[in-house]
């Protein structure tokens, strides 16, 4: 699978208004969407339930923040790394200034190691989660304000 040639497409989609893209190629079907899954809260989702809470808490200021910010959200479920390894710095420090393309974090599923970049330029205003931190798809990752 093409991982470059997914997140080209998490980044189309979601600088689009389409809200939702299918695409099968050679028998393998990739499927991105822009709305977040609703947690069903059981026994095992209660111990994510704060995490999950600050999520909601972020979209919804998220989706009131002024045309300067932008939102990077997860683009898979995992644990969320800020640095390469456990006792080094991490990739990035709110008021940092970033390029379109920098690796800001590692999103660990499945023992693959995922780096989550920049979509665009700008300067780092939030950091929603913390080092080793649940993740699930959609749920937002860091603020940058940018300049356009």
């Amino acid at each position: 699978m093409d991982l470059d040639l997914i997140e080209r497409l998490m980044r189309l989609l979601e600088n689009s208004s389409v809200n939702e893209l299918e695409l099968t190629e050679n028998g393998t079907r990739i499927r991105l969407s822009k709305t977040v899954a609703q947690v069903t809260q059981t026994s095992a989702a209660s111990a994510a339930s704060s995490s999950t809470e600050s999520a909601a808490r972020a979209t919804a200021s998220a989706s009131a923040a002024g045309p300067r910010e932008h939102i990077i959200v997860a683009g898979l479920p995992g644990t969320f790394y800020r640095s390469p390894m456990p006792g080094e710095a991490p990739f990035v420090e709110i008021g940092e200034r970033v390029e379109d393309g920098r690796k800001l974090a590692i999103i660990e599923a499945m023992k693959m190691m995922n780096p989550v970049e920049a979509d665009c330029t700008g300067r780092v205003t939030a950091i929603h989660l913390e080092d080793g931190a649940p993740v699930t798809a959609g749920m937002p990752l860091f603020t940058l304000e940018t300049s356009a």
